[in-house]
């Protein structure tokens, strides 16, 4: 979507941005050109032109990414507060992505899912679906995963968008077609009260999730597998000036990660590097040139 992000003095900053775009972004700049691909909707306005030069000069293959005529794309603004925290409030009725997997060339999507080395998608992916379009994107996860894909999901709940008991009801059956959660410790608990407080849940074990990394903010993150239980550090943050992709940088980092072949405790640790470089900027993609350091770094360290 657009992003009108505040700069703190009462004006906004024009951007693009949505969480799994977000994440797509940082993983294109940190596994090079040509080896993320986006899926979705576009209009053929002149803002939509603009977002798809932008995510292909960041090296986002953008051959899933459809054009609808008379369509224009949604657009959200971010309003934060002293602590950085953020307000968001969205303009997305008639986003063309609300039909991405019943219209147009859907069935393409679905199919290239099941030959992609990874899949990601998140609750707000869900929550614009129309349920039609929540259980044929979830059975394309599914057929996806059987064929040996990894497929990750995050909830991202936000409550404007759906009711909390909705979203946990498609939320489960997405982490029932996942192989890996890319939750928070809050998430877990508004969604699936009763659950505990920190990883494994049954919710997620039981629905075939073999691998749970959740966000815990300033503590970092609890990463759980079938052999064990870690907790990961935050990394140092200076002054915290705008929480928004924070997340989503996290997912990015960590997804890479695993595609490199580095293990969870290091993935997790490389997402809270990302996420805690991301807070210390305004709106959600930061400017390459500020983290140069880590895509070097993580350059270096695949297998």
């Amino acid at each position: 979507m657009a992003e009108l992000s505040s700069d703190g003095s009462g004006a906004y900053r024009l951007g693009f941005g949505g969480d799994t775009l977000n994440t797509a972004l940082y993983m294109a700049r940190l596994l090079g050109p040509g080896q993320v691909g986006y899926v979705t909707r576009l209009g053929d306005d002149l803002y939509s032109a603009r977002m798809r030069e932008g995510w292909e000069a960041e090296g986002i293959d953008c051959a899933l990414v459809e054009t609808v005529l008379g369509a224009t794309v949604g657009l959200y603004a971010i309003d934060t507060d002293a602590k950085g925290e953020r307000n968001f409030t969205y303009w997305r009725s008639s986003a063309p992505a609300r039909e991405l997997f019943t219209r147009g060339n859907w069935h393409m999507r679905a199919e290239a899912m099941a030959s992609a080395e990874m899949v990601y998608l998140s609750g707000i992916s869900l929550s614009v679906l129309p349920p039609e379009g929540r259980a044929q994107l979830i059975e394309a996860a599914g057929v996806a995963k059987a064929a040996g894909v990894f497929v990750a999901v995050d909830p991202n709940f936000r409550p404007r968008l759906w009711p909390r008991q909705e979203a946990a009801e498609w939320i489960a059956r997405a982490y029932g077609a996942a192989t890996l959660a890319l939750t928070s410790v809050e998430e877990e608990e508004v969604l699936f009260p009763g659950a505990g407080g920190k990883p494994p849940w049954g919710h997620l074990s039981g629905g075939g999730c073999t691998e749970v990394a959740a966000k815990a903010g300033a503590r970092g993150a609890v990463v759980a597998t079938p052999e064990r239980i870690s907790e990961i550090a935050a990394a140092q943050v200076g002054t915290v000036v705008d929480t928004t992709g924070a997340g989503d940088a996290f997912n990015a980092a960590y997804l890479a990660a695993r595609l490199n072949g580095l293990g969870p405790e290091d993935a997790a640790r490389r997402g809270c590097a990302l996420g805690a470089r991301v807070v210390a900027h305004r709106g959600a993609i930061i400017p390459r040139a500020a983290m140069e350091d880590l895509i070097e770094e993580f350059a270096n360290a695949g297998s």
